[in-house]
């Protein structure tokens, strides 16, 4: 089989496929670069090829190529946020941490190096299709926008977080503990005392 039909029988299983499978299966980069041009494939993210786009508008699908490029990357700060729909912050860039002896030079994702526990704790592991996608639980999540982000836009996320009705108050609180935020809880009891 000819390394493009190889190409386009792996694309018809999968979202997308990286640059560094496509030479694994035999296909140059000029091959690829002359197939985007002649409109056979898509080039949606830099090192990413795909015969289709519309999964780039699905809410998970669309951070599958970045933990696929990066296998220790996780999808955090408004990127998540966004995800669990806890704010109305433009996602301009895709935020994603690394553990801090990981160093990426990326200028197309905002990219955080925490440590320890602050990079492990709450990561989830969701499927797409063949693909992993690594994303900081929603209580995580939370507790992370008062760390990386404008207070306002922290509140906003705990005040969308406590509306919810599959909200854990007592998995929220855990987290600061752990990740020495205790504004956090102090922030939960004002807004729960509030209402």
């Amino acid at each position: 089989m000819a390394p493009n039909d190889k190409l386009l029988k792996f694309l018809s299983k999968n979202d997308f496929i990286t640059l560094n499978e496509a030479v694994k299966l035999g296909v140059s980069k000029m091959s690829l670069s002359r197939m985007v041009k002649g409109g056979k494939l898509y080039r949606p993210i830099k090192r990413i090829y795909s015969t289709k786009i519309d999964w780039l508008t699905h809410p998970l699908h669309r951070y599958a190529p970045v933990c696929t490029l990066y296998p220790h990357a996780v999808v955090c700060g408004v990127s998540a946020l966004t995800y669990y729909d806890l704010t109305d912050e433009e996602e301009r860039n895709t935020w994603i941490a690394f553990p801090r002896h990981r160093r990426v030079m990326n200028r197309e994702y905002r990219i955080l190096y925490p440590s320890g526990d602050s990079y492990s704790l709450g990561i989830t592991r969701h499927k797409c299709a063949k693909r992993e996608v690594r994303i900081y639980d929603i209580e995580k999540s939370v507790v992370d926008a008062f760390k990386y982000l404008p207070i306002d836009i922290a509140f906003k996320a705990l005040r969308a977080y406590l509306k919810r009705r599959d909200n854990n108050i007592g998995k929220l609180s855990k987290y600061p503990k752990q990740l020495r935020k205790p504004q956090v809880n102090e922030a939960v009891r004002t807004l729960l005392s509030d209402e």
